[in-house]
């Protein structure tokens, strides 16, 4: 009956040990900006979790010295049956096999989940070893510093969203992942980088008339918005070819057009730009370099960078 007795308290010794184990790595790789995070999206495990978590040092201190103790008490149970290098070399066997490995691989793959089962060893441990632990964190926080912040830069954070996106169990689809990677990376483009060229802009003259040949024009190109130009060559303003509807033909361009035309530097980033288009509400934008008009940004064109594709009406799907 000894025997036996001895036995199922060493097993019971082991499971701590594994739990200890399991509990180190399940707890310390999770981040704790992580579980609050999801503790504010109702996540109850998380919460908790949390709790522990915060306080790296304290939970790091006590979860050692629990697996440190039962395993010293363990083989000095072992060594009274055994003896001492047989208990040694089954504690060792033991211990690494099923007191750290499989634990490990198990809570490595489940993450903080699982801990959520040992919660009750944890409260334990934290009110046992107040007296060591808590000096001990004070201690460690002031020669090592508090734990930094897992932060990641807009390349990291595009390639997490796309891995989300290839899994099967992930929420975010290969449409929402394509899109938050072009709002991640479409600040780092300037206007002029996606700015249509001078060359390549339909625009009108201030001193046209608006006719059939320009109605028929305005149609083939299929812009809403049309920029106006002097007989010197400058942009003066913008033509809107709502503003024809319902007017008598020929009518002058000047009659019609609306001449705020905004400017933005061709430097600018696109979030400035975009964040200029809500501001004035402006649909339209010229593009400056050292004060000379090199090109005209539209919020389509920075809309199209940020989805990552192109958005084609009915005349682009004709002429396509």
């Amino acid at each position: 009956m000894e025997l036996i007795g001895t036995l199922l308290l060493a097993a019971i010794l082991l499971f701590l040990s594994a739990a200890f184990s399991g509990l180190n790595i399940g707890l310390m790789m999770v981040r704790p900006e992580e579980l609050e995070r999801k503790a504010k999206h109702g996540d109850e495990v998380a919460k908790t979790v949390y709790r522990y978590r915060k306080n790296g040092n304290y939970l790091l201190i006590c979860v050692l010295l629990g697996n440190v103790a039962v395993i010293s008490i363990l083989t000095l149970l072992l060594d009274s049956i055994a003896g001492g290098v047989t208990a040694g070399i089954v504690t060792t066997l033991l211990v690494t096999a099923f007191g750290e490995i499989f634990p490990q691989s198990l809570f490595s793959r489940r993450g903080y989940r699982l801990t959520r089962h040992f919660f009750w060893l944890l409260d334990f441990m934290f009110v046992l070893l107040w007296p060591i632990a808590y000096p001990g964190a004070k201690l460690l926080d002031k020669l090592i510093g508090a734990e930094l912040p897992a932060l990641y830069t807009h390349e990291e954070l595009t390639h997490m969203v796309e891995d989300h996106a290839r899994h099967n169990q992930s929420k975010i689809d290969q449409d929402e992942s394509r899109i938050i990677a072009g709002a991640l990376q479409f600040s780092h483009k300037t206007a002029g980088d996606i700015a249509t060229p001078l060359e390549e802009l339909t625009s009108v003259d201030l001193d046209d008339e608006i006719d059939a040949s320009m109605i028929s024009m305005i149609k083939r190109e299929g812009h809403s918005r049309l920029p106006v130009a002097n007989r010197d060559g400058e942009y003066v303003g913008i033509l809107y070819t709502k503003d024809i509807l319902g007017r008598d033909i020929p009518t002058p361009v000047a009659h019609v057009y609306r001449d705020k035309f905004h400017d933005i530097q061709a430097d600018a980033r696109l979030d400035t730009a975009l964040s200029r288009f809500i501001q004035t509400k402006s649909h339209l934008f010229l593009v400056l370099d050292d004060e000379k008009p090199v090109g005209v940004l539209s919020l389509e064109d920075v809309i199209e960078e940020i989805i990552k594709r192109e958005i084609e009406d009915e005349f682009d799907e004709a002429t396509a």
